[in-house]
C-alpha cells in the first residue's frame, strides 16, 4: 500500500493524479501540455509542480507512468488467413494497447515487404498456422522480413512447429525476437494473453528507449504500459470486480481523442444472439479497437469524408472540420465539436460491434453472427477531452445506441451512460493489478454516472 503519483503522458496533455491506497482517496489531480518535442520530463515536472503541496504533505511511495506520446505503440500484424490467424494477431496487438499501422496475410509480396520497410513500426507480430499446421508460409515470411533494413523487435506468435526454423532466420539477421504462445493454436481458438504480455514487455524494455522516453527514469519507478493497455486493465476491473466487491458488469467504453477513437468492450461471457450461429473467429471477452481515422481535431476532415458518404453535411461543419486539419489548436466551436464527437462515437462503435448476416441453406434461412452482440449491454462510459469538455455528453454517447434502421449492427439498445470526468481511468489502471480493491472503489466513486436516457 502507499501513496502513488500516476502519470499518463498523452500526445497533447500529460495528466497526473495522486492516490492514497491506504485511505483509498484521490488526493489531487492536474495536467500540463506534453513536451514531446523537447523533453517529456518537462511536462511531467510541470504536473508535479502543480501537485507540489499534495506531494509535500503525502510523501510518495512510487511514481508510475503510461504513455501514448510520440505516436503511441505502432505495430504491424502478419498472419496466414485474414479471418483466422491474422484476426487473432490483430486482436493481440490492439488488446496490448497498440495502434496497427499495417496488417498482412498469406505469403508476403515484394510490395508488402517494401510497405513494411517504410511503415516505421515499433514492433511486428508474426503469426500464421495452427500448431502442427501450415509451416511454409510463416517460414517464407520470416525469410522475407529478414531482408528489412529497420531492425525493430519481432514477436513470434505462430505455429510452434515452425519456430525452430523461422526464429533463427530472423535472429541471424539482427532482429530481436520474442517467442510467445500461438495466438491461434487450433482452428477457431483464440489465445492472445501470452502475445499481449510479450508486447508489453517489449514496449517496456525496448520501445521506451526508442521513443526517447527513457529520460523519465529519473522521475518514475518504471514505464508500465502503453496508455490503452492501462485503460483496459482499469475497465476490466470495473466490469468484473474483485473477490471482495462486485463490478458493474458488462460494459462498453468510448475514448474520443483529437486523432483517434478507441472502443472497449468487457464481457464475462461471449454474447450471442438468439437463434444465430457464430461465423468466424469469436471475439475475445476483453476487446479493444482503435480507429486511426476518427478524431475531433487532427482527423476531423476524415470524419466529414465518412459522413458525406451516407448523409448531407452542412457547409459550416465541413469548413470547420477541414480548418482543424490545418489548425488543430484553434478555438473550439462547441456545437460543431458535439457533432464531430458524436460522429466519431457512432462510426467507431459500428466498426467495433458485431453484425448479423443472413445465409441460406437446404434447411432454409439462418442468421450468422460475426463478432459480439452488444444489444443487452447496459453501461457505456465516455473517456477523453472531447467528452469531458462537451456541452452535451449524452448527445455524443447516445450515438452508440442500436439503430432500428440498421438492425444488423448489434449495438446497445438501452444503456446507461457514465463519464470519466477527471481523467482517472488511465492512471488508476496502473494500480489495477497491484491494488485492485482500492482501485475498484475509486473507479466507482469517480466515474460519474449520468442520467439514464430513455429517448
Amino acid at each position: 500500500m502507499g501513496t502513488y503519483l500516476l502519470l499518463d503522458v498523452g500526445s497533447t496533455f500529460t495528466k497526473g493524479l495522486i492516490v492514497d491506497t491506504d485511505e483509498v482517496k484521490i488526493l489531487g489531480h492536474a495536467q500540463a501540455p506534453t513536451t514531446a518535442q523537447t523533453d517529456i520530463v518537462e511536462g511531467i515536472e510541470a504536473v508535479k509542480a502543480k501537485l507540489a503541496d499534495v506531494i509535500a504533505a503525502h510523501p510518495l511511495t512510487a511514481t508510475r507512468l503510461c504513455s501514448s506520446a510520440k505516436g503511441g505503440l505502432k505495430m504491424i500484424a502478419v498472419g496466414l488467413v485474414p479471418d483466422l490467424t491474422l484476426k487473432a494477431a490483430t486482436l493481440a496487438c490492439t488488446s496490448a494497447g497498440a495502434k496497427l499501422v499495417g496488417t498482412y496475410s498469406f505469403t508476403l509480396s515484394e510490395r508488402e515487404v517494401e510497405a513494411i520497410e517504410s511503415a516505421q513500426c515499433d514492433v511486428l507480430l508474426l503469426a500464421g498456422g495452427t500448431d502442427g499446421g501450415n509451416q511454409e508460409v510463416i517460414i517464407a515470411n520470416a525469410k522475407a522480413l529478414s531482408r528489412l533494413t529497420p531492425r525493430f523487435p519481432i514477436i513470434y506468435a505462430g505455429n510452434k512447429s515452425a519456430a525452430d526454423v523461422a526464429v533463427p532466420i530472423l535472429r541471424q539477421h539482427g532482429f530481436t525476437v520474442s517467442v510467445s504462445d500461438n495466438v491461434m493454436p487450433t482452428t477457431g481458438v483464440l489465445q492472445v494473453d501470452s502475445a499481449r504480455e510479450a508486447i508489453r514487455a517489449v514496449f517496456l524494455d525496448t520501445i521506451v528507449k526508442a521513443k526517447g522516453l527513457s529520460s523519465v527514469a529519473s522521475v518514475i519507478e518504471n514505464v508500465v504500459y502503453p496508455t490503452p493497455s492501462s485503460v483496459l486493465d482499469a475497465l476490466s476491473l470495473l466490469a468484473n470486480g474483485t473477490p471482495n466487491q462486485p463490478g458493474w458488469g458488462d460494459l462498453m467504453a468510448v475514448d474520443i481523442g483529437g486523432a483517434t477513437t478507441d472502443v472497449y468492450t468487457m464481457h464475462q461471457r461471449l454474447p450471442v444472439s438468439d437463434n444465430a450461429m457464430v461465423r468466424g473467429l469469436p471475439d475475445p471477452l476483453i476487446k479493444r479497437t482503435v480507429e486511426g481515422d476518427l478524431g475531433v481535431r487532427f482527423n476531423a476532415a476524415s470524419v466529414i469524408d465518412h459522413l458525406s458518404r451516407v448523409e448531407s453535411v452542412d457547409q459550416g461543419l465541413s469548413d470547420y472540420a477541414h480548418s482543424l486539419a490545418l489548425h488543430p489548436h484553434q478555438a473550439a466551436n462547441p456545437d460543431f465539436d458535439v457533432r464531430l464527437a458524436g460522429a466519431c462515437a457512432r462510426l467507431a462503435a459500428q466498426r467495433h460491434a458485431g453484425r448479423l448476416e443472413s445465409a441460406y441453406t437446404p434447411m432454409g434461412r439462418i442468421d450468422l453472427q460475426v463478432g459480439k452482440d452488444l444489444r443487452p449491454l447496459k453501461t457505456v462510459i465516455g473517456i477523453g477531452g472531447p467528452l469531458i469538455h462537451a456541452k452535451d455528453v449524452q448527445e455524443i454517447l447516445s450515438q452508440v445506441r442500436y439503430n432500428p434502421a440498421q438492425p444488423e449492427i448489434l449495438l446497445p439498445v438501452d444503456p446507461h451512460y457514465a463519464l470519466d470526468k477527471h481523467y482517472v481511468i488511465s492512471g488508476l489502471g496502473l494500480l489495477a493489478k497491484s491494488h485492485p480493491d482500492a482501485v475498484l472503489t475509486l473507479l466507482k466513486q469517480t466515474v460519474e454516472e449520468l442520467t439514464h436516457d430513455q429517448s
